[in-house]
């Protein structure tokens, strides 16, 4: 029987032997952009090898080199591209094309959570003591791209040396930026306008914009037009935009909010359009009911902004999880319902993804529940419908299910 030796992690060790300075996950992630988006932005022969674990500030980024034409391998544990599992919490990106060869290695296993050790190398002949080591735990032979790719064969001991210096000096700038923000923030009230709530709506929306243009490319790529399809996501991408475009105008003055006579259903069946694409890829029930003809007052674009902020929460509640290849939903779902109830239309949004911890505090501004949440989304939800003589609550949280309402008085009795 063949023995076999588990590989040590190489990689690990290179980047432990540059002895750089830690740099913050932010920083790191600017680098990365630093090096991949030149060859996303000029499409050239080139190759992309990557082991990226946390995607985190990334995935905008990797879907567009998942859509490009350019050559890339991904090296994750899940991929088919590893001999043996041996980088556990190592990452690394490796760009190589005519032009330039960047590499960076990182591995956030150090005391910090926010911080990682790296190393680099940008057209330098020691690229291939970096490629040799990926090479031999790689089923893809990745010689020949070492051969291919070879920009320049002398070691540029400056220019590595200054791109290390500029990424701590980069660091340092992030650092003295997010104290900066810090002490703006404890300013007193009145002394700035509330421009993260802004930022918070326009990213709701640009992130429905972002996800169904790759969507249309990719429908392009793979050259199976479905002319409905394109249609309807070009349709919400404008939406979106004016949604956006609303919300931006807000930095200029203050507005307030213009009420009018508006059909319910028709704002349910433009929700739905809109954040269907939350549900993809996703193992959760989506249905959407709106049967009684109900005619409101209200703003119409903040107040399918504050819908769709629910639903985006409570697919958000089920956590990240990988698609079941088996398409099974193990019964979760989403359902929102818009109905009558006496003088009222109630829009209900139900998810049964478990019990909100502190339900008393998640309308105040700044309480979050999310690791990277601002604690500002349910906050500017209940400020809108207030402002629209509504009424914003979580009308049930159990174990069973969470239901919030929307409350909104008829204009047809």
């Amino acid at each position: 029987m063949k023995k076999i030796v588990r590989q040590q992690n190489y990689l690990r060790e290179l980047i432990n032997s540059q002895e750089n300075k830690l740099i913050t996950k932010q920083t790191l992630r600017c680098v990365i952009r630093a090096v991949l988006e030149p060859l996303l932005d000029n499409p050239e022969s080139g190759v992309v090898l990557h082991r990226i674990i946390h995607k985190t500030g990334l995935s905008g980024l990797l879907k567009r080199l998942e859509f490009s034409e350019i050559e890339s391998y991904d090296f994750t544990d899940e991929s088919e591209n590893l001999r043996e599992r041996v980088w556990a919490d190592t990452e690394f990106i490796c760009v190589m094309s005519h032009r330039f060869v960047s590499i960076i290695l990182w591995d956030d296993r150090v005391e910090n959570k926010n911080y990682v050790r790296y190393y680099s190398i940008f057209n330098s002949k020691l690229q291939d003591e970096a490629l040799d080591i990926i090479n031999r735990n790689s089923v893809i032979d990745i010689k020949q791209y070492q051969e291919k790719f070879r920009p320049d064969r002398r070691d540029n001991i400056l220019l590595n040396s200054s791109i290390r210096r500029l990424t701590e000096n980069m660091d340092e700038a992030t650092k003295d930026a997010v104290l900066g923000f810090a002490e703006f923030q404890v300013q007193p009230k009145g002394y700035t306008p509330e421009v993260r709530e802004i930022v918070h709506e326009v990213k709701n929306q640009l992130s429905i914009c972002d996800l169904y243009s790759e969507i249309i490319k990719k429908y392009c790529a793979k050259n199976n037009i479905n002319d409905e399809t394109i249609l309807n996501g070009v349709n919400c991408i404008s939406r979106a935009i004016k949604m956006a475009n609303n919300s931006l105008l807000s930095l200029k003055a203050e507005q307030t909010k213009e009420l009018k006579e508006c059909d319910l259903k028709d704002i349910i069946n433009t929700v739905s359009d809109l954040t269907k694409i939350y549900f993809e890829c996703k193992n959760i029930d989506y249905t959407i009911e709106s049967k009684a003809n109900l005619k409101i007052a209200a703003d119409e674009e903040s107040f399918i902004s504050v819908i769709i902020n629910l639903v985006k929460n409570a697919v958000e509640a089920f956590g990240i999880e990988e698609e079941d290849k088996e398409n099974n939903k193990n019964g979760k779902y989403v359902k929102v319902k818009a109905e009558k109830r006496g003088e009222f239309a109630v829009v209900r949004v139900i998810n049964n993804a478990g019990k909100i911890k502190e339900p008393e505090r998640i309308f105040e501004k700044g309480y979050t529940t999310k690791n990277y949440g601002s604690g500002l989304g349910l906050y500017i939800c209940k400020r809108t419908i207030e402002e629209q003589l509504g009424q914003l609550k979580l009308e049930h949280n159990g174990d069973d299910y969470t239901e919030f309402i929307i409350k909104m008085g008829l204009t047809n009795g």
